[in-house]
């Protein structure tokens, strides 16, 4: 409409005059100029309509969103995960979004983004720290106990009441003030009489009491015993708690636990064992440590250390004139739950015979000839091997076949003889046992030796792996109900399992470039949980750690820069990590850990930083931790050879028996590491009396024993 306007006004004033033909314009050209210039306009006013429009709708949009972001929340969440590729060591998965349904948690289908943080890899141990300088003197402890008398309230039977505290008045009493907690241990109740009929049997009352602590553990402390009068006829219901009768012990000790030499057979520096006079073992049921020694009188024969008198003896003379060499090949094994050890040793009249003791002189007696090749416990007893090649047992009572042990009844023992009908050289190649079983090597009548196993029921499993010849298993190690062990397969050792119900399976195909992988020759099988490790080879004389998952069959190398696994000690197991020694191109040989995984298979700890090697000389597995002896340093110092306790992943040294700057007790030349349920024991000299044998106690690195340090 203006613009209609704007043209008829523009017309109506505007002066005309005709121009000569000649100049007359085209009319047909500028029609069509003039219809162009309209359609332009046309268009541009569209667009710039579309424009605003396109502006109101934006604007209405950012409105629209300005509103929604300020209505609903955006929410943060975190969320740890264990251990899974590639977060070895676990971490956190971080999400956002909105909150839609403004519940006040972002739920899965509320996740707009995820970002996957992993921990870092656990670094290694630093250096020891100094030691802190000493505190101010704490307050006593003190612990007393009363009995509670029949009828009480609280513990009608009876009982005992604990009351623990400060002693702040420092009059070695705890006075009712002082008390800072108490508790009531209760006797139980007799049963109730049985129900009509046949009458029950009297129920027996639980027991509890305190007595002093052995003074050869601990000097200041006591133990608290719980039990069942449930005895002998002569010691049940007779109101007294008999050591049989004891179930549970909480031990208290109010300073270190004790740790000395024990022995001195030969007076001032001599050496009291050598090798091949340096056998020794704890005989729990006689609670006497037994060994061989010389005493430079009698020569090489069998002693006696007890503990609890702190007495050590000579238990017999075996061989008058010369040295009756006790446990030289066959070591001390013991018997009938620790009641006695049964070992080989020569009397210089018969040659070497197997013989029993129980640490006194009318408890020691020979028991006939044996081969010095085979000790193998079973059943209470040990199986060894006659000089005519027959295997036999013994509780140390007397030799007899072993089919004829009194683990199967006489009709067991029946059967079981048809089944051997045919095979010989029993066990000559190979022989293992566990708690139920017997594995062995025997040759049948075509003269192929295969794998056979027998249990305590008498039943009876034969294997035949290798259909053209014979096969042979070192290293056995039982699993469940199934063996494994390494064997040869085409002239290169792998791991084979033989199956409960008589098949067989090769777990590992390992293959070096040539020549055998020596699999298990370094540091044996040894199992933590489903996962088998072992010591191979792909490189000649380069033997790595190796590990196979028994639940999904993966095999694989667990470390690139361990060395020579177990090869010199050998390989203390926890039952969830091993410890062993090993070597490494920047540590020389040390002390090594695994626990089944490449990430914790390394080198301990670097007892001789750098390239030196330490002399690492025993490992044993005590509860959770290991006890090693080992040179090394401490602070910076040469520490010589001492024994080392570890807890976790930290080591420290526990007992020095030769101490000072530049002294080395030299733990360990002789004789090995003796576990007992209290001590460990090793020979080691202290500069005073040569090599003898020195005890620690382990109570705390095991656990057992609860330590207060005043």
């Amino acid at each position: 409409m203006l613009m209609s306007r704007f043209m008829q006004a523009s017309t109506e004033n505007e002066v005309y005059e005709q121009p000569p033909l000649d100049e007359q314009p085209n009319h047909e050209g500028a029609t069509h100029q003039h219809q162009h210039r309209r359609w332009l306009t046309v268009v541009q006013s569209l667009t710039l309509i579309t424009v605003l429009l396109l502006s109101a709708y934006n604007h209405a949009l950012l409105n629209q969103t300005a509103e929604r972001t300020a209505a609903t929340p955006w929410l943060v969440q975190s969320e740890p995960f264990q251990s899974e590729p590639p977060c070895n060591e676990g971490g956190f998965r971080i999400h956002t979004g909105f909150d839609v349904d403004e519940n006040g948690v972002l739920d899965s289908g509320e996740r707009q983004d995820t970002t996957t943080l992993c921990h870092g890899l656990r670094g290694l141990s630093g250096p020891q720290g100094q030691a802190g300088v000493s505190g101010l003197d704490a307050v006593p402890q003190r612990m007393t106990t009363a009995v509670i008398p029949i009828g009480n309230n609280t513990c009608s039977a009876g009982g005992t009441q604990i009351q623990t505290g400060l002693d702040l008045d420092l009059n070695e009493l705890l006075d009712e003030e002082e008390v800072v907690s108490e508790a009531m241990l209760c006797n139980g109740v007799r049963g109730v009489e049985g129900l009509n009929g046949t009458h029950g049997t009297s129920g027996v009352s639980a027991l509890v009491d305190k007595v002093p602590a052995p003074a050869y553990v601990c000097a200041d402390g006591f133990v608290i015993r719980f039990g069942v009068d449930d005895g002998d006829e002569q010691a049940a219901n007779n109101g007294l708690l008999e050591e049989a009768e004891v179930r549970e012990t909480l031990n208290f000790c109010f300073e270190p636990l004790r740790s000395t030499r024990v022995t001195d057979l030969v007076p001032g520096v001599g050496n009291s064992f050598t090798t091949g006079c340096d056998a020794a073992t704890w005989l729990d049921g006689a609670r006497a440590f037994v060994f061989a020694g010389n005493d430079g009188v009698n020569g090489c024969e069998l002693h006696v250390h007890l503990p609890e008198t702190n007495r050590t003896e000579l238990v017999v003379d075996l061989h008058p004139s010369g040295d009756a060499s006790p446990g030289r090949d066959l070591g001390f094994n013991s018997v009938s739950n620790g009641a006695a050890v049964v070992f080989d040793a020569t009397d210089g009249a018969n040659g070497r015979q197997l013989w029993v003791s129980d640490g006194t002189t009318n408890g020691t007696a020979a028991l006939g000839s044996v081969e010095t090749n085979l000790a193998v416990p079973w059943a209470e007893g040990l199986l060894v091997r006659s000089p005519t090649n027959e295997l036999l047992w013994t509780n140390g009572t007397d030799l007899r076949n072993w089919l004829t042990a009194p683990v199967w009844n006489a009709e067991v023992q029946q059967a079981m003889s048809a089944h051997f009908e045919g095979l010989t050289n029993i066990g000559e190649a190979w022989l293992h046992t566990d708690e139920r079983f017997v594995w062995f090597s025997a040759m049948d009548e075509n003269g192929d030796v295969e794998p056979y196993r027998v249990d305590g029921d008498g039943e009876f499993t034969s294997w035949a792996v290798n259909d053209f010849g014979s096969i042979e298993l070192s290293h056995p190690v039982g699993h469940e109900h199934d063996l494994l062990a390494s064997s040869s397969r085409g002239g290169v050792k792998q791991v084979l399992r033989l199956n409960d119900n008589g098949t067989h399976a090769w777990l590992t195909s390992i293959a070096p470039p040539s020549g055998d992988t020596k699999l298990g020759e370094g540091m044996g099988l040894h199992l933590i949980g489903d996962n088998l490790v072992y010591d191979a080879e792909t490189v000649a004389g380069e033997p790595r750690l190796w590990t196979t998952n028994l639940a999904n069959g993966i095999t694989l190398q667990l470390s690139t820069s361990l060395l020579a696994p177990g090869s010199q000690v050998g390989v203390a197991n926890t039952g969830d990590r091993l410890l062993f020694d090993c070597m490494s191109a920047s540590t020389g040989l040390e002390v090594c850990i695994t626990d089944g995984t490449p990430q914790n298979s390394r080198v301990l700890h670097d007892l001789t930083p750098g390239m030196m090697a330490s002399d690492v000389r025993g490992l044993a597995a005590v509860g959770d931790g290991w006890l090693v002896v080992s040179d090394g340093t401490v602070e910076g110092a040469p520490s010589g050879v001492v024994l080392w306790a570890v807890e976790g992943d930290a080591i420290r040294p526990v007992y020095d028996p030769w101490s000072g700057a530049g002294n080395s007790s030299d733990a360990m030349t002789y004789g090995q590491l003796v576990l007992s349920p209290t001590q460990a024991w090793f020979l080691a000299h202290n500069g005073e009396h040569g090599h003898e044998w020195h005890r620690w106690s382990h109570g705390e690195l095991s656990d057992d024993w609860i330590v207060i340090h005043r």
